[in-house]
């Protein structure tokens, strides 16, 4: 009994992650512990919140839990239901609220999770989430005097805020909803502005039935075939909840994140960059030789959000998908991204001819005891440093002539990830087999310590 118990908590902890809350629907996290998560909420950051979700089928449950449990804690709800995660980002920023999002982004339909924001947009994460961890399990977590709800229906006015900052018209275009959250605004927006418009996958459905809800390379073939056919500038590609963009130019060709990128800077000026650790080494390049630097941080939306909004620079980049335009700063808004590189588009005309190379990338994976994992990243940088140029701002970077290798501990799995890019194949592909097998071997020794 005592050891079952035992097991459903460290269940319950652990859904509470570095950038956000996560787990699997049904037994990880449940209504039961969304109500309780909403309770702690309003205890931690007391005052009116605004909560969306996106499409999926458990969604609704686990929302109507959340809002029940922010409102027993005695905060006021304005519930925006079923909406990009960029219109909850908005009321976060414009409105004055704090914020609660129901999804799990790209995960697979058993998946689901809560993205939290402070009033001004900045997201909830590492200790502070931490810290609603510790509220969640605490005994004098009780009910209050409850506060009020009211729904509304904020898409006019967020759909409005978009229309405002858009620069670009007559278009052609091609967007792949996804059968996500985007296709509730996406399209119409696009069409209002006065483009030509085609859909794919625009009916919100929760199972996702098209292509799933990530938007990875090998699923946009039917989005990069139709871009051709219809003569199209680009085409958009969005995840589950709207706040990854993936793009195709106008030859067909799924662009990386840093390819979109330079598309963006080529069409609407260089300046300064925010970049996390794992992007590629052709964006450095191209920002130097005009003049200007990338300013790197570590792997997740914050650090970009939040450097962007220090140091003033021109645009954020995450190697996963998100983009962040300075005047913008808290909002890594994927309709807001692909009105930016709707305005590229137009001043360029044909965007396949700025797109940069796209070097090779290899990854492995290696499986390292949670309590060994990040000795092992040390005792990798103690090698390293001396011999070429370290980054250690997450995890251990190593910048060679014309390659890097990354070394990182999972936050969330027994494991060390080693990417490793150059610029060619064979050297990606060796640098990664070596690393691993380096990796392995400090992991094996210091296990024969312990």
């Amino acid at each position: 009994m005592l050891q079952a118990w035992a097991m459903l908590l460290e269940r319950l902890s652990a859904i509470f992650r570095l950038y956000d809350i996560r787990g699997v629907y049904g037994s990880d996290l449940t209504p039961e512990v969304a109500a309780r998560i909403g309770l702690a909420l309003s205890y931690y950051q007391e005052g009116d919140y605004a909560v969306g979700m996106d499409a999926r089928l458990s969604s609704p449950p686990l929302h109507l839990a959340l809002v029940s449990g922010i409102l027993a804690g005695g905060s006021s709800v304005v519930d925006v239901g079923v909406v990009p995660i960029g219109a909850v980002m908005y009321a976060a920023l414009h409105k004055g609220y704090a914020a609660a999002y129901v999804t799990a982004s790209h995960l697979p339909p058993e998946w689901n999770g809560i993205k939290l924001f402070k009033r001004g947009g900045d997201p909830m994460v590492g200790d502070e989430i931490q810290r609603l961890r510790e509220l969640f399990f605490s005994d004098g977590l009780r009910p209050r005097e409850p506060g009020s709800l009211a729904r509304f229906d904020i898409l006019p006015e967020y759909a409005r805020f978009l229309r405002s900052k858009a620069k670009a018209s007559g278009l052609r275009i091609v967007v792949d909803c996804g059968n996500g959250a985007a296709a509730l605004v996406a399209p119409r927006l696009l069409r209002d502005l006065g483009h030509e418009v085609y859909t794919l996958n625009a009916d919100v459905d929760p199972r996702f039935p098209g292509r799933g809800s990530e938007p990875t390379p090998d699923r946009l073939r039917d989005l990069a075939e139709e871009v051709v056919r219809r003569r199209a500038h680009f085409g958009v590609a969005f995840d589950g909840d709207g706040d990854r963009t993936v793009f195709v130019d106008n030859a067909g060709r799924v662009l990386t994140a840093e390819q979109a990128a330079v598309v963006m800077l080529e069409g609407m000026g260089y300046g300064d960059v925010v970049a996390n650790v794992e992007c590629s080494m052709v964006l450095e390049e191209l920002v130097r030789a005009r003049g200007h630097r990338v300013r790197w941080v570590p792997v997740g939306r914050t650090f970009m959000v939040r450097e962007i909004a220090r140091s003033g620079a021109v645009l954020g980049v995450e190697s996963s998908g998100h983009y962040v335009v300075w005047g913008n700063a808290n909002m890594d808004d994927g309709l807001l991204t692909m009105l930016y590189f709707a305005e590229a588009a137009a001043r360029l005309g044909r965007v396949s001819e700025v797109v940069p190379p796209q070097y090779p990338v290899v990854r492995r994976r290696v499986e390292v005891p949670d309590e060994l994992k990040f000795r092992v990243v040390e005792e990798m940088r103690k090698e390293l440093e001396g011999k070429y140029e370290v980054n250690t701002l997450d995890g251990v970077k190593a910048v060679m002539e014309d390659a890097w290798v990354l070394i990182r501990a999972s936050n969330t799995e027994p494991l060390i990830r080693v990417t490793c890019e150059a610029k060619r194949q064979g050297t990606a592909e060796r640098l990664a087999d070596e690393y691993a097998a380096k990796v392995r071997e400090v992991a094996e020794r210091l296990s024969r310590r312990s």
